[in-house]
């Protein structure tokens, strides 16, 4: 899939599932700078994404600052063709001065063996080698 350049930065387009309920985001940041996959808690509450009594609160530390977050096991992120199932993310306030939806960590691109090639601007699985 292609990605494209906001804020100098290679954004994509994921869909996630929690408990069943699909949404998909546009403004996803392809960040191998994060350890983490985080999503901004406005956007995901639309599918019921809450903060719940057994939800492990933490905080994590970036650039940015500091921010709390707590943890949720979604059914399954897809970018494309990629599907990871029963995946672990943070959810938290990403209020970082930009329109952003969510940050797919490294977490994320290390388990989906992604590979990001900037000379053709596209992010693909290695289970899809590009000739």
């Amino acid at each position: 899939m292609n990605f494209n350049i906001h804020y100098g930065l290679p954004f994509v387009t994921v869909t996630i599932q929690f408990r069943g309920k699909r949404l998909t985001l546009q403004k996803v940041l392809l960040d191998t700078g994060s350890a983490g996959t985080i999503f901004n808690s406005d956007v995901v509450g639309v599918i019921g994404v809450i903060p719940e009594s057994e939800d492990v609160v933490d905080t994590i530390r970036g650039v940015g600052g500091v921010e709390y977050v707590y943890t949720k096991n979604f059914d399954a992120i897809y970018l494309d063709r990629v599907c990871l199932d029963n995946f672990q993310v943070e959810v938290g306030n990403m209020d970082y001065g930009m329109e952003i939806e969510g940050i797919l960590g490294f977490d994320f691109i290390q388990t989906a063996n992604l590979i990001i090639d900037t000379v053709r601007m596209e992010v693909y699985s290695e289970n899809q080698k590009k000739n």
